[in-house]
């Protein structure tokens, strides 16, 4: 982040992770930060070792946020939803999308 003489943020440094882009190449944008994460062998040469994992719990407040998944290889893939706008009118389609619906009021 870059803030200007009166300490209000101005600008963002580099590449930012957001609600559009949250997906197989977040996790690219994020590899400083997961490199050691989860591998006691210390380095591996992938972008995040995250990326090795089989099992992925996807957490996500809209439909669109089932797309964190795509172009990630696992085997299992658990998804819940957290409906808290408009509960009536969307619980089916979040029902129909998710694999648990959490309803937030």
């Amino acid at each position: 982040m870059v803030f200007d003489n009166d300490g209000r943020l101005v600008s963002f440094k580099g590449k930012l992770i957001h609600s559009l882009n949250k997906n197989e190449h977040a996790l690219e944008m994020a590899a400083p930060v997961h490199e050691n994460f989860g591998d006691a062998d210390g380095l591996i040469n992938d972008n995040a070792s995250v990326k090795k994992r089989t099992d992925l719990l996807l957490l996500g407040d809209h439909l669109g946020d089932l797309e964190m998944s795509d172009g990630l290889d696992y085997e299992t893939r658990i998804s819940v939803g957290f409906l808290n706008d408009n509960i009536e009118n969307n619980l089916s389609q979040y029902r129909k999308a998710f694999d648990v619906v959490y309803m937030v009021s």
